[in-house]
């Protein structure tokens, strides 16, 4: 059987025996003559006309191709989908990461706040603790 065309798309049909023939290959490589000669080969063994069969061969490449663009659009959009939901959990980490970072830089400043409290409570216990010097005493 020959295989898909190797020169694009498809002839059209009513386009003459020429470009089936510079289209269509054998397996295993070939001329394109050897090509014609195989096709009119089919044609006699199954007491087809030649246009008959290669009009049969390019449909049936063109719906392969046509399945093969399907499959390849479905990947495409389900890759699209996975790509939406990948960024739709970036941005859900990122808000997260945002919302985490928000409430440390809070719970640094409340520790700040706590710590110079305590330093200015440590401060006045110090100097009501400290014995009155000289120069102090009225």
């Amino acid at each position: 059987m020959l295989r898909r065309p190797s020169c694009g798309t498809p002839w059209p049909v009513g386009s003459g025996s020429s470009r089936p023939r510079g289209c269509w290959s054998p397996p295993g490589g070939g001329s394109p003559d050897a090509a014609f000669q195989q096709l009119r080969r089919q044609a006699r063994a199954s007491s087809r006309k030649l246009a008959d069969l290669a009009q049969e061969i390019v449909q049936d490449a063109q719906r392969e191709h046509i399945a093969a663009l399907a499959i390849d659009d479905a990947r495409v959009r389900e890759a699209e989908i996975r790509a939406g939901e990948a960024e739709q959990a970036l941005q859900a980490a990122q808000t997260g990461l945002a919302r985490r970072i928000a409430a440390l830089d809070r719970a640094r400043d409340d520790l700040d706040q706590r710590e110079r409290a305590a330093d200015e409570r440590d401060r006045k216990a110090a100097a009501r603790d400290r014995p009155p010097t000289d120069s102090e005493e009225p």
